[in-house]
């Protein structure tokens, strides 16, 4: 079967163009934007891309497009598609028909920690043995590609509540069909789809409803808006467990004076103890998700605590990129203000006598949409230098008027400049973006 995907450089199409080559399928496919790592993964297994969206890519021996949700009408090639009436599908859609069909699912939700959280389970599993499929939208440093078919019958997929695709307005998780669905958190994000948290309640509404009567439902307790998401109609299995300690069901206490272990009890008795290489309370958080969800699938306390000892982390989440003259550098890819919070502090509390310098590109849409202007200065409250990258400068004029430490910065330049002549010394340079911030975290060791 020959297919061509329409956007193949994404992160979450190129592990469907992966688990489409192991299947046996003959993959091409185009995009705007190719770049490494994920073109070369892909020219590494024989995958021809095209630059563009030309109708010239369009070809009669092609059995099926796969159309990924950056591509809209008017796009010469998706027009020309629709013209000759060949056939078509979503990546979510392909997904599910040609590798999730009859398998045991394994769906991570939620607005923050997806990534993380999945390569956690997954590292899990095939610690244990269990030679479970996966699919994670990132680089995890523990595998050598995102995607893998596997051969036993559970696969983990990170699943997210964008849009399917420009014919299909519903998230994508709604195609996997998961026996097992982990909820970690919601807020509101995604302002270019998204008008607010009801939209995407509804949403995560439409996948509850969906789900057999005997599909495990794990949740944290005490997040309102996932409250607020059940009391709208659950059918399935509820999981709850409780980020603080509770002395009803799972919960975790996360000691005060380090910032990589925690405790998991049960009905307040202790479980089981686990320390991460990762920093930060968000971590945390995302590592016991990762135990109950396993422990869920059969994988025994010790083995999940051993396999989170030894999970390396996953590319661009508190990336620690190098350090020269006393100065590290990290990348991250949050671009919300909980999880930025949630870096920042974590920075803060492995070693408060560092000083930290926040770069923060305000890409994302929702970013750009101004919804967050009034949350950015509390969640970079743990920075001592915060400068804002945006093309929007009114709008980070007005953001910068609220707290004295942060700065507009017009462009890298302008920060490489301001670098050469601060000389820091013994800190912690942290970039947000949930793009390549044009390269600057490379730039920065070179102006050091």
């Amino acid at each position: 079967m020959k297919i061509y995907i329409l956007g193949i450089c994404g992160t979450f199409m190129s592990g469907v163009a992966q688990l489409a080559i192991q299947k046996g399928f003959q993959v091409s496919g185009c995009d705007e934007n190719i770049y490494p790592p994920i073109s070369d993964v892909l020219k590494d297994l024989g995958v021809k891309i095209d630059k563009g969206y030309s109708e010239k890519y369009y070809s009669e021996n092609t059995d099926l497009f796969i159309i990924g949700n950056v591509v809209s009408r008017g796009n010469p090639l998706m027009e020309k598609i629709l013209n000759e009436d060949k056939s078509f599908s979503s990546g979510p859609e392909f997904l599910f028909n040609y590798v999730l069909k009859d398998r045991h699912v394994v769906s991570i939700a939620g607005t923050h920690g997806k990534t993380t959280t999945s390569a956690m389970i997954t590292k899990i599993l095939l610690d244990f043995g269990i030679d479970a499929g996966y699919l994670i939208a990132g680089k995890v440093k523990d595998f050598s590609n995102s995607a893998e078919l596997g051969n036993d019958k559970l696969f983990v997929i990170e699943s997210d509540e964008y849009d399917t695709a420009f014919f299909d307005k519903r998230s994508k998780f709604i195609h996997y069909k998961p026996s097992t669905l982990l909820i970690n958190n919601l807020e509101f994000d995604h302002a270019d789809i998204f008008n607010n948290l009801d939209d995407i309640q509804k949403q995560f509404h439409h996948l509850i409803r969906s789900l057999p009567q005997n599909v495990k439902v794990l949740f944290p307790f005490g997040d309102d808006n996932i409250q607020t998401l059940l009391k709208n109609g659950f059918y399935s299995i509820k999981e709850p467990f409780n980020f603080e300690f509770s002395e009803k069901g799972w919960s975790m206490i996360i000691n005060e004076n380090k910032t990589s272990d925690f405790k998991v009890c049960f009905n307040g008795e202790l479980v089981n103890e686990i320390s991460l290489k990762l920093i930060g309370e968000h971590n945390l958080r995302n590592a016991f998700a990762a135990f109950l969800t396993a422990l869920s699938l059969g994988v025994t306390p010790n083995s999940i605590k051993n396999s989170l000892l030894n999970f390396k982390g996953v590319a661009r989440r508190m990336d620690l990129l190098g350090e020269k003259n006393t100065v590290s550098v990290y990348d991250d890819f949050a671009h919300h203000p909980t999880a930025i919070k949630l870096s920042l502090e974590a920075l803060k509390k492995a070693d408060s006598s560092r000083k930290i310098i926040c770069l923060l590109e305000m890409r994302s849409n929702t970013m750009l949409s101004g919804f967050h202007d009034e949350k950015i200065p509390e969640a970079v409250s743990n920075a001592d230098e915060v400068y804002l990258f945006s093309k929007n400068e009114t709008q980070a004029k007005k953001i910068i008027s609220q707290d004295p430490k942060i700065n507009f910065c017009e462009s890298k330049e302008e920060f490489l400049k301001i670098l050469r002549k601060k000389n820091y010394q013994e800190t912690n340079i942290i970039c947000f973006s949930n793009g390549s911030f044009g390269g600057i975290q490379s730039e920065i060791f070179k102006n050091l």
